[in-house]
């Protein structure tokens, strides 16, 4: 799966500095999922004031163990 972050120069830091996501279900009912990035590219406009960040997110199932 694909996902874009846009943020400032630190919210996309802050994002590429953890390899691992965790993502809370919907209305918290669910448990909590982790994610792995990879393949990360960032971008930036042409003001420089906004960077976009695109990956690929996998599952991490069990330990190591990606979906």
């Amino acid at each position: 799966m694909k996902v874009c972050f846009y943020g400032t120069d630190e919210e996309i830091t802050r994002i590429c500095e953890r390899p691992i996501l965790a993502v809370l279900g919907r209305h918290h009912a669910q448990p909590v999922l982790a994610f792995e990035l990879f393949n990360v590219r960032v971008t930036t406009d042409p003001y420089q004031t906004t960077f976009r960040l695109v990956a690929d997110l996998s599952e991490v199932r069990e330990r190591g163990e990606r979906d």
